[in-house]
């Protein structure tokens, strides 16, 4: 927009500025002039590709409450809005301040608006915090896919109502192209430690749920004769001594005193003469 000012001391005088200027009074053009300068050194900082894009938001959403800090995509994508520095603290570990320090940074009233290069260290960081969740859904996701890859699935078309099959191909390349990537970089930021952990922990409860049923049927085959009584026994022991996360933790007890120790009654035979 070409300016003409036509009082003051610049009467006369012709300037050109963005049309975006003229949406506040001149005289808050300063202030108007170093928001857009903020926001534009944001702009020129290194942005995420497409696939930290959809991880970092499907993180945010997941872990980090909005109240604390979300991603901002006006008039730049990806950066990060922290509105409470304190609880954000307490949630992940990281300092505001820090972070101000490290990455391009300006606060708006009471907001700190972080580079979207920030949303990676805050993104990882909850997932370390916070696996469980994500790797919860990292696993339902294999699930579905493998699924689909074996027997194809169905997509929602832009007509409402419409529906249309994709072949198994076209699910697992869909896979390896969208899903695979994001999992990956999930378990990264995850850490080694917590994937293998919570990975076992999935495979002991699947081989115990597996032990069950496979004790469970042979029981039922004893069942019959003079085989009942050690099918009663088998099954007996299986409930009353299963190992659980309360039997499992050796927790200390005060020894006992004389009287609260329990008479065991030892039959002997009897000698003669004695």
């Amino acid at each position: 927009i070409d300016v003409e000012f036509l009082e003051g001391p610049r009467s006369g005088a012709r300037e050109t500025v963005p049309g975006n200027r003229l949406r506040v009074p001149w005289s808050e053009g300063s202030v108007y002039d170093e928001l857009m300068a903020n926001w534009q050194r944001l702009r020129d900082t290194e942005g995420l590709d497409e696939v930290e894009d959809r991880v970092v938001s499907e993180v945010f959403d997941l872990l980090i409450p909005a109240r604390v800090a979300e991603l901002g995509y006006r008039p730049v994508e990806n950066t990060v809005e922290v509105h409470d520095c304190a609880q954000l603290q307490v949630l992940l570990g990281l300092s505001g301040e820090r972070l101000a320090e490290q990455y391009p940074s300006f606060w708006l009233e009471d907001d700190l608006i972080l580079a979207p290069s920030a949303s990676l260290v805050l993104a990882e960081q909850a997932c370390q915090r916070f696996p469980q969740p994500v790797l919860d859904m990292v696993l339902k996701e294999e699930a579905e896919a493998r699924e689909k890859a074996k027997r194809g699935g169905t997509h929602e078309g832009w007509e409402k109502g419409k529906t249309t099959h994709n072949s198994p191909e076209w699910e697992y390349q869909w896979y390896l192209k969208y899903h695979r990537p994001r999992h990956e970089l999930l378990r990264q930021w995850c850490g080694h430690k917590a994937v293998t952990g919570y990975e076992r922990l999935l495979a002991a409860e699947a081989e115990c749920h597996r032990l069950d049923e496979l004790l469970a049927r042979a029981i039922d085959a004893l069942r019959g004769g003079e085989k009942d009584i050690l099918a009663d026994t088998l099954e007996r022991e299986h409930e009353e001594e299963r190992i659980t996360t309360y039997s499992i933790r050796p927790v200390p007890d005060r020894p006992l005193q004389p009287w609260e120790i329990p008479v065991r009654e030892v039959p002997v035979r009897r000698r003669w003469g004695r």
